[in-house]
């Protein structure tokens, strides 16, 4: 029975240790979902009729929507600060956008709600809702914003939340 025991002790131990050291999430290992790309899509087609580049998926910039997004759901705010204090650049940073090695980083966040069910809480609603207003409007064709993160949350009240994270990095 001791023996037993300890076996089970090791193999929770080296499990253990297994995740702790493992590497971070990959780049590859985000797919983004069917409303994420929607939203790419939309901002994308917004870009292209200002002849700007489109902007491509990223694996950190969509952890860091996906974690904000469902924070705001659960706290059932609208808000660019973290529960914690974090910044957008603290947040984007945090989530693996490191800032360290480029002579170049920036960074922009647009964040939306609008109840489940409604047009609003669509991917087209939420592009809609951000190109009306002038200073998300203005995140959205920033010229220099390359990199995309997209994050949905649903609250238990029945909102839906949308984080758009852009960014730019240069070596």
């Amino acid at each position: 029975m001791k023996k037993m025991a300890l076996a089970l002790a090791l193999a929770l131990l080296s499990t253990t240790l297994a995740l702790l050291l493992a590497p971070a999430t990959s780049q590859a290992a985000v797919t983004p979902t069917k409303a994420e790309k929607r939203v790419i899509a939309l901002v994308n087609k917004e870009r292209a009729g200002k002849s700007l580049a489109p902007v491509r998926f990223n694996a950190a910039l969509t952890r860091a929507a996906r974690a904000h997004a469902r924070e705001l759901a659960r706290r059932g705010v609208l808000t660019h600060r973290s529960a914690n204090g974090d910044t957008v650049a603290r947040r984007l940073i945090r989530h693996g956008y490191k800032r360290a090695g480029y002579r170049f980083w920036s960074a922009g966040e647009n964040v939306a709600r609008a109840r489940a069910g409604t047009l609003l809480a669509t991917p087209s609603g939420a592009v809609c809702l951000w190109m009306s207003s002038r200073p998300h409007r203005q995140v959205i064709l920033k010229a220099n914003l390359r990199n995309v993160g997209v994050g949905v949350a649903r609250s238990a009240s029945g909102q839906r939340y949308f984080t758009l994270d852009l960014g730019r990095r240069v070596r």
